[in-house]
Formats: structure tokens, sequence, C-alpha cells
């Protein structure tokens, strides 16, 4: 490629970033002033929505950037869930219930991580569902401070109701902006360049120089930090926790294919998959109750076959090529 050609297109690309970021300062704003004219129900559903960005944002870092496969990695929203639910019975104030579920959940994928991450492939995949299974029956026999398999309640908030699901949308809303925001800088740090190049070629990485399985652990633990603290927030939310609904494994899956439809390893990606297949899974879900589940799997089936690299690549891929016919005519 020419100089000319390489500067025209580096100033294409250059006019389409702002309107690209412009997009997302909008839909920002929109998402500050939404509470003010939506009913209770849809409240409820962006929460979910904005809850699943940070969750997806959190399996970006260890399977889009890292290129490490976490099928179990639900297993830190269980863990944040349970961390907040226990510091909160035990009378501390939801603050430090959130502080210690973010604490918690990157402590256990610290100490997990050395160990679980040396395996590799499909290894790795599988250690980490079961994980997520030995999680359920190690907080039913720790029982008493996590209330066992009978469930642990947490104390009632004082707000009232709407004003309460107000607050828990914009933490919820704070917790996808950090998160992006964490995602988008670690792209630009050394351990963001460390981290893809151990998913293009961990050996290659590892005779650069790279400690692999320090930047592997270090990337699970924000991970882990990102769902847990997803975990807590949807705690406190929704009051009564028990093992098979925090540590509920289609967490996991539905935040994977929230991913890959959105796209992995970018930034906006998790938060495009996310609104996209929770806002669509409402609509069908309200407009066709018996077959939603149906309609929801072949739309799923027909964007990975239109969008194989998710729908930040497609939208990216459409732009190139309406920019090229552009500038030819």
């Amino acid at each position: 490629m020419s100089d000319a050609a390489i500067l025209q297109r580096q100033a294409k690309v250059s006019t389409f970033r702002p309107l690209l970021w412009t997009g997302v300062a909008v839909g920002l704003v929109v998402l500050c002033v939404a509470p003010l004219g939506i009913s209770a129900y849809w409240l409820r559903v962006l929460t979910t929505v904005l809850m699943y960005v940070i969750i997806t944002q959190g399996l970006n870092v260890i399977v889009g950037i890292t290129g490490y496969h976490a099928f179990g990695n639900g297993v830190f929203f269980g863990i944040g869930a349970y961390a907040c639910g226990a510091c909160m019975a035990a009378g501390l104030p939801f603050v430090v219930g959130v502080t210690g579920a973010i604490a918690v959940s990157a402590a256990c994928a610290l100490i997990l991580g050395r160990p679980i991450l040396r395996l590799r492939g499909h290894y790795f995949a599988i250690a980490t569902v079961a994980l997520n299974l030995a999680a359920v029956q190690i907080i039913i026999q720790i029982g008493g401070i996590t209330g066992g398999a009978q469930g642990l309640a947490l104390p009632l908030s004082t707000w009232e109701p709407k004003p309460l699901y107000v607050a828990i949308y914009y933490l919820m809303l704070a917790g996808a902006v950090v998160c992006t925001a964490i995602v988008a800088l670690l792209l630009k740090l050394p351990l963001g360049f460390a981290l893809r190049a151990i998913r293009d070629s961990e050996r290659a990485a590892a005779v650069m120089g790279i400690d692999t399985t320090k930047a592997k652990v270090f990337a699970w633990a924000i991970s882990a930090a990102m769902t847990g603290f997803a975990g807590g927030v949807w705690a406190y939310w929704i009051t009564f926790i028990e093992p098979s609904s925090a540590f509920d494994p289609g967490v996991g899956v539905k935040a994977y294919i929230m991913l890959i439809i959105g796209g992995m390893g970018s930034v906006l990606g998790p938060v495009i998959g996310a609104s996209a297949m929770e806002i669509v899974s409402t609509l069908v879900w309200g407009g066709f109750l018996k077959a939603h589940q149906l309609i929801l799997g072949v739309l799923i089936v027909v964007i990975c076959i239109v969008a194989p690299n998710g729908i930040i690549d497609a939208g990216a891929r459409l732009a190139r090529s309406w920019r090229s016919r552009h500038g030819a005519s």
C-alpha cells in the first residue's frame, strides 16, 4: 500500500471514529435521563442490560482479549453475590458489601488462577465449569453466614421501592461505564499487549519474555472483580439469594453469547451484544410467549451466520465498504 493510500485510509478512520464516539456519548446521555420517563418494567429491563454489560465486559477480558474460554466465569457472579450478602447480613453497610464482593472475587481468581490457568484450551474451559459446580456445594456445606441450601436474606432497604430501583439502575450504569473504560485502558497498557500476544500465540509470547501465567492471572482477577461487582449489586437488588440462582450457569452462558454477538476483544462489543440480546429477548418474549425461545434461538443463529465475528466487525466492514464506494464515486 502506498503512503498516499495509507494517509487516505487514516483520514477516513479518523473521520469515522468521532461519529462513533458521538453516538456513544448520545447513548450515555439517554441512559442517564431514561429513568425519568420509563415505566418500572423497562427500568428493570435496562438495569438487567447494564448488569450484563458488566458481566460481558469481565468475560471479554479473559476470553476476548486473552483468548482463554472461561465457560464457568459466572462463578464470580455468585461469589460476589454471597460476599456482599454475608457482609450485609453481618450488619455492614452496602458500600462495604460491594467492596467485599469485588475484593473476594478478585482474591479467588488470584488464588485459583495460578494452578487453573496453567491448563489450556478445553481443559481450562472444563475446569471453570467444574469450579462453578464446586462453589455451589461449598456454599451449601458452609451454611451459617451463607445460609446454606436455604438461601440468604439481605436486610431490606429503608428507601421506597422506586428510588431504590433507580439508585440500583444508576449504580449498574456507573459500573458498566467504568468496566468499559477499564477494557479500553487495558488495551493500551503493556498488560493488554501481553494478553493479546498470549491470545495469538502463548508459546511465542513466552519466548518474547512475557510471564504468561502472571499476565493471565491478572486478567482473570480483573474479570472476576467486574463480575463480582455485578453479583454484589444484584444480590442487594434481589434481596434474597440462594445457590442455584447465584451460581446459575445460564448467567455465564448468556454473557458468552452476548460477547460473541457483539464482538470479542473489542471495547464496545459487550455493550452492543448485551443490549441487543437482552432487549430483543424481552421484545420477543412479550410478543411470542409460547415460542420466544425458538424465535430467539433462530435470531441468534442468523446473527452468527451473518456476522460471525460480531456486530462490531460487521459494522466496520459495512462502513469500509460504504467509504470505498463513496470514495470511488
